[in-house]
């Protein structure tokens, strides 16, 4: 399911927020295109929709058409809403304390 940002009701402080929520690499739809974001800032968002490999010799390794959005149409960009679920900062193992033993599995917690 994806959501869409509704920046154009956002004061400044919680579109600054919210741009600097978005990574690289962060799936998103844009009208009926699907892709990946590529780059974000103040002035607009790139949003790859096609990549494919060049040729042998190229400079490039690949060939990427993407999309420049611009704060005017931020409204019509649909993001995962599992982006804005909190998730666990720590991801480590927690097993080399006494006592430990005795919590709960961390998929429990």
């Amino acid at each position: 399911m994806t959501i869409p940002l509704f920046i154009s009701e956002s004061v400044p402080k919680e579109v600054a927020n919210i741009l600097k929520s978005l990574e690289i690499g962060m799936p998103a739809r844009y009208h009926n295109m699907t892709g990946t974001i590529e780059f974000v800032s103040d002035q607009y968002i790139t949003l790859c929709i096609s990549s494919k490999p060049n040729p042998a010799g190229s400079k490039q390794p690949l060939n990427k058409c993407c999309l420049c959005i611009y704060p005017d149409h931020w409204d019509d960009l649909e993001i995962e809403d599992e982006h804005f679920y909190d998730h666990k900062a720590y991801r480590g193992t927690t097993n080399d304390h006494p006592g430990n033993d005795l919590l709960p599995d961390l998929n429990k917690r």
